[in-house]
């Protein structure tokens, strides 16, 4: 199995699903963060400052604002100074509008003084869609100017109740506003209001700090997340390509690694389970060896008695298979087949001539061949086949039985098969059967001499022989010369 190529890491996914949701998560809480305190800052201070309205307006006769604005031309002259009297509001010929304006005005000052406010506190007379302005704490006198109506004192007026703007912003800074609806005056159509501003410039800014500091402590713990995210992701990828590389394992065979994956999660569990298969599989794989082992030697013993079966009837089919057999091995070593091909072949060397059990055995014995005892020999091929056909073990040597006298050229039998429809067994036990026939005295006919038979190879390679099979023979020449030597009864002519 060919090892994956990982693109696109599930540990990275992990982690960047862990790390966009903390993200998201520090981002809305710092943010609700901000806006709660932001909230609880408008409500404390709002409900502060309409307190505040509402207490000047209980102080505040309207009577007393109406003559004030009456008055206000004679304010704003310079010639009118206060006269410095006691101030009567029921004697309206002992009145001084301006000591009355001056008396007000140094009351919202202390007001603004005790409860820590910088900025102004003004009382308006409500006129229409107009304020006009009477008393401020600011040192001017500013009495009959007029301003635009908000909306939220139109909602005052018509509620009755003081109302508190949201937080506002103009070319000073960050504001709240409170107003305060008072008495109507004595003409009925104006009704007084005042109005306390407050600056909170400095809470948002202590805010703002506070919500940097809440965005600092989720970073750090962001990172403090993000680390222990990483090791844990790490150790579930590692135990995920533990079992990954434990399936490409079990995949291509190889048993005897022990799937190593500890965790008691869901991992850990089907990471037992493949270890269970692979034991199972391992014994199963040991018991099929041992069977197949068993069934090997069972093959070879059938093999072999097959094979004693025609040493009955011609002694020199022994020495001859033996022979066949170290001859037709070395052409496999040399041509690189692999070791059931070469299993294979051991057995085609033993069962090639089986079929001669059905010719009389004095027809193998004769030293001169009719053509008709010929044509009786070459039937060894067909009948050997045939003694062989079902054994499942056996098929491709069946093959190899019924091909071996088959010629590269096709002029050969029982069929005429020609190059590579000969199968390979079969060519190359024609080499080493010929090399073995020239090199050994038949019945009919001498044996050729070393050099004779090796010429006879090369001669008849594409011919007779497959020029490929004959080439691997030929490269151990001479091991075969050495192999000659080693016969008892033979000499190397």
């Amino acid at each position: 199995m060919e090892k994956p190529t990982v693109q696109n890491s599930i540990k990275f996914k992990i982690l960047g699903i862990i790390l966009f949701c903390l993200f998201l998560i520090t981002a809305v809480l710092g943010n609700l963060s901000f806006q709660f305190s932001k909230a609880r800052i408008v409500m404390m201070l709002g409900d502060s400052i309409k307190n505040i309205s509402n207490t000047i307006v209980a102080v505040t006769p309207p009577e007393v604002i109406a003559f004030i604005l009456e008055n206000s031309e004679n304010i704003r002259r310079d010639d009118s100074s206060p006269s410095g009297g006691e101030f009567d509001l029921f004697n309206s010929s002992s009145k001084d509008p301006k000591l009355a304006y001056e008396k007000y005005s140094t009351l919202l000052r202390s007001i603004k003084m005790i409860n820590n406010i910088d900025s102004s506190i003004n009382i308006y007379v409500a006129s229409k869609n107009r304020l006009l302005m009477v008393v401020t704490s600011d040192p001017v006198f500013l009495t009959g100017t007029a301003y635009e109506m908000r909306p939220v004192i139109k909602e005052a007026l018509s509620s009755g109740l003081a109302q508190v703007t949201g937080i506002y912003k103009d070319k000073d800074g960050m504001w709240l506003s409170a107003y305060a609806p008072g008495g109507f005056l004595p003409s009925k159509s104006r009704r007084v209001i005042v109005e306390v501003n407050y600056k909170i410039d400095s809470y948002l800014d202590v805010l703002r700090e506070e919500l940097a500091a809440i965005i600092i402590i989720c970073l750090v713990g962001f990172l403090i997340v993000a680390f222990i995210s990483y090791q844990l992701v790490t150790a579930l990828v590692s135990a995920i390509q533990k079992l990954s590389e434990a399936v490409r394992d079990l995949e291509t065979e190889h048993y005897d690694k022990p799937i190593d994956v500890r965790a008691n999660d869901e991992i850990g569990h089907l990471a037992k389970a493949f270890e269970l298969l692979r034991r199972s599989i391992r014994r199963k794989i040991e018991e099929l060896q041992i069977s197949l082992t068993r069934e090997k030697k069972a093959h070879l013993e059938s093999v072999v008695a097959l094979t004693n079966a025609i040493e009955e009837r011609d002694s020199y089919t022994k020495e001859h298979v033996s022979r066949v057999q170290e001859y037709a091995l070395l052409i496999a070593k040399s041509m690189h087949l692999p070791h059931d091909k070469i299993l294979q072949l051991r057995y085609s060397c033993f069962l090639h001539d089986i079929g001669k059990i059905y010719i009389d055995s004095s027809l193998l014995k004769k030293g001169n061949l009719t053509p008709e005892d010929f044509e009786e020999i070459k039937k060894h091929s067909q009948r050997g086949a045939k003694i062989i056909e079902g054994i499942d073990f056996l098929t491709e040597v069946k093959d190899v039985v019924l091909y071996h006298q088959e010629r590269y050229d096709g002029t050969g039998y029982p069929m005429g098969l020609k190059g590579e429809q000969i199968p390979l067994l079969a060519r190359i036990v024609a080499v080493a059967d010929a090399f073995d026939a020239m090199t050994t005295d038949r019945p009919y006919r001498p044996k050729k001499s070393f050099k004779e038979a090796i010429a006879e190879i090369e001669k008849n390679a594409g011919t007779q022989f497959d020029p490929e099979v004959c080439a691997a023979f030929l490269k151990y020449k001479d091991v075969l010369e050495g192999m000659m030597y080693k016969r008892p009864t033979d000499e190397v002519q």
